[in-house]
């Protein structure tokens, strides 16, 4: 799955790079935003394979990025599990 363009969205820095880091061990290349205009610009860019939504995101930011990507045709995976998970869950949702 090298290559695959994966973004993901979350609001604390701590459990980001620990989801950075699950992500490049499991050898998934992805970019983690904290900001929600700059997820915004970069899905609009293109070439988004799966955005990655963190359980603490608030509902109003998380409706509006699923109606974006539903809109563009980008899966989403909205994650509860914790890092440990991710890497199982992330592969699941790319299938």
């Amino acid at each position: 799955m090298a290559g695959t363009r994966l973004l993901f969205f979350g609001r604390n820095p701590a459990m980001m790079a620990l989801i950075d880091k699950e992500l490049s061990a499991a050898g998934l290349e992805a970019t983690g935003f904290l900001e929600e205009e700059l997820l915004v610009a970069a899905l609009q860019k293109g070439e988004v394979k799966l955005l990655i939504i963190g359980g603490g995101v608030e509902d109003e930011p998380r409706a509006r990025l699923l109606k974006i990507c539903a809109d563009a045709g980008i899966k989403v995976h909205e994650h509860f599990a914790g890092p440990t998970a991710l890497v199982d869950s992330v592969t699941n949702a790319l299938r």
